[in-house]
C-alpha cells in the first residue's frame, strides 16, 4: 500500500518541534531537552551508559506516557524500537531480559556473526517499519546502536564494489548515506494532509568513541547531521555520576523549543 505522501509536498509535511520527550533523566530534561521528532547523537566511550539513555527513555514512554494517555493529560504515548548492529549475543539477551515487560517495544539486532549486507540494512528495516506507524499517527523513537559498525559495514560492500576509498577507507558517499537515513525523522504537519495527526520520529544514533576522541571522522559526520548529542565521559562515569553526561560538550539546538512546561 502506497503512503499518502506525495513527492511534491515531502518537504512541506514538516513540522517544528516543539513537543517535549520525557526521558526521565533529570540531567536531560532540564539542561539538555529533547523534543518529538528530534535527532539527538548519544556519543561517548565503551561501557559509560549510551544505550541505558535509551532504556530509561523506553521505560519512561512505556509506563509514563501510557498512563498520562489514558487519563487524558495531553500526552500521547510513544511506540520505541532499538536497531542493534553487530552487537554481542550477550547484550541483546540482557536487553531482552531486562525489558521483557515494558510495552511498545521493538528489537531488530544483528550479532557479531551476521553478514555485512544484513548489518548494513537492518536500519533501513527498521526505519521503514517505524515511517509506517508515524503514517497511522503513532510518536515513534529509534535508537541505532550504533552508526560506527553501520559505517563499518557499508565499508565493506563498497570495497567489494570496487568504489574507491576516502579517508580511513571510507567511501566518499557515506555521509550521504547516514544523513538520508537520520534525515527521515522529523514531526508531521496534520494540517498538510487529512491521514496524519502530528506524529514524529525521534532519532537517537548512537556513536562509540575510542580515548574519548569525537573528532573521529564518523563521529564528526553525525554531529553535523543531527540536532545536538548528549556527551558521556569516562572519567564522569569512573567517579560514580550517573548519568556520565558531560553539561560541557552536550548540547540541543532545539533549546527552549522543547522544554517540559
Amino acid at each position: 500500500m502506497n503512503s499518502p505522501i506525495s513527492k511534491g509536498t515531502r518537504s512541506s509535511l514538516r513540522w517544528k518541534v516543539n513537543d517535549s520527550l520525557i526521558t526521565g533523566i533529570s540531567a536531560i530534561d532540564t539542561m539538555i531537552p529533547v523534543g518529538r521528532g528530534q535527532r539527538q547523537l548519544i556519543i561517548g566511550d565503551r561501557s559509560t551508559g549510551k544505550t541505558s539513555i535509551f532504556i530509561m527513555i523506553l521505560i519512561i514512554s512505556s509506563y509514563f506516557s501510557f498512563c498520562s494517555s489514558i487519563y487524558s493529560l495531553g500526552s500521547k504515548r510513544i511506540l520505541c524500537i532499538y536497531i542493534g548492529i553487530n552487537q554481542n549475543l550477550s547484550k541483546i539477551y540482557k536487553l531482552i531480559n531486562y525489558l521483557y515487560y515494558s510495552l511498545l517495544f521493538l528489537l531488530l539486532s544483528t550479532h557479531s556473526s551476521s553478514t555485512t549486507l544484513l548489518s548494513f540494512i537492518i536500519s533501513l528495516v527498521g526505519i521503514a517499519f517505524i515511517e509506517r506507524l508515524r503514517d497511522r499517527g503513532y510518536d515513534c523513537c529509534i535508537c541505532y546502536d550504533d552508526c560506527i559498525q553501520h559505517a563499518k559495514s557499508y565499508r565493506q560492500i563498497s570495497l567489494i564494489l570496487s568504489k574507491i576509498p576516502s579517508r580511513d577507507a571510507y567511501p566518499a558517499d557515506i555521509f550521504n548515506i547516514h544523513s538520508s537515513l537520520l534525515e527521515r525523522s522529523s514531526k508531521i504537519n496534520k494540517s498538510i494532509n487529512k491521514y496524519y495527526s502530528l506524529s514524529s520520529i525521534t532519532s537517537l544514533p548512537i556513536i562509540q568513541t575510542i580515548n574519548s576522541d569525537i573528532t573521529d571522522f564518523i563521529a564528526t559526520n553525525i554531529i553535523s547531521i543531527t540536532d545536538g548529542q548528549f556527551y558521556l565521559d569516562k572519567k564522569l562515569f569512573l567517579n560514580t555520576q550517573r548519568p556520565s553526561i558531560d553539561s560541557a560538550l552536550s548540547v540541543s539546538r532545539i533549546g527552549s523549543s522543547a522544554q517540559s512546561q
